[in-house]
């Protein structure tokens, strides 16, 4: 009985300690303001003197002018530089080696012999000009205009920058146009031929 009685007194002043520190804390005292007395009269101020405006100076030294940088002028190559030429590659070499086998087969007349030629020097380097030239030569041959036509306008693509062989395709062309019965293609393609050396 009496330990519960100590534990009730302890409570007691835990709490009125806590009321202590927490209610007498000091505080900010509260400023009235006075009585109210108008508007307050405007001093003046002394007007601030003008700045003066200072005198223009010249520039202590003169601007020199800087001398421009020579330029050394390069005497002119009497020849111009010549770049090696470009090695073919190895399916360019091949597909020509086959197209001139199936030159030679298509000059025995062996048709068959030189289409395959043809058609693996195509297919071992697809920008190869005369071995579409070598097939349309080859359909031709075989009574196959339209054919050949088709792979005369490959070839005429592809030899573009060769006078020659871009002439021979030309020729070949016109008269496939005549065999299909196209007088004005045939005319215009042997007047591109007659333009070229």
């Amino acid at each position: 009985m009496s330990t519960l009685r100590a534990i009730g007194v302890g409570i007691l002043w835990t709490c009125v300690g806590l009321v202590f520190l927490l209610g007498c804390t000091p505080k900010k005292p509260v400023v009235l303001p006075g009585p109210w007395a108008g508007p307050t009269p405007k001093t003046e101020t002394p007007p601030s003197p003008e700045p003066t405006p200072k005198p223009a100076t010249s520039p202590s030294t003169p601007i020199k002018e800087k001398p421009l940088p020579q330029v050394q002028e390069q005497p002119l190559s009497p020849t111009p530089v010549v770049k090696p030429p470009k090695e073919p590659s190895p399916q360019y070499l091949a597909s020509v080696q086959l197209t001139q086998e199936g030159d030679r087969a298509l000059s025995k007349g062996e048709l068959d012999k030189a289409l395959g030629f043809y058609e693996q020097a195509v297919q071992v380097d697809g920008y190869n000009g005369l071995a579409f030239l070598g097939l349309a030569k080859v359909w031709l041959q075989k009574n196959a205009p339209k054919r050949s036509l088709e792979f005369a306008k490959k070839a005429e693509i592809l030899l573009a920058d060769k006078p020659k062989d871009l002439r021979e395709t030309y020729l070949l062309q016109s008269f496939l146009y005549e065999m299909l019965n196209q007088p004005e293609n045939a005319k215009s393609y042997k007047e591109k031929a007659q333009r070229l050396p």
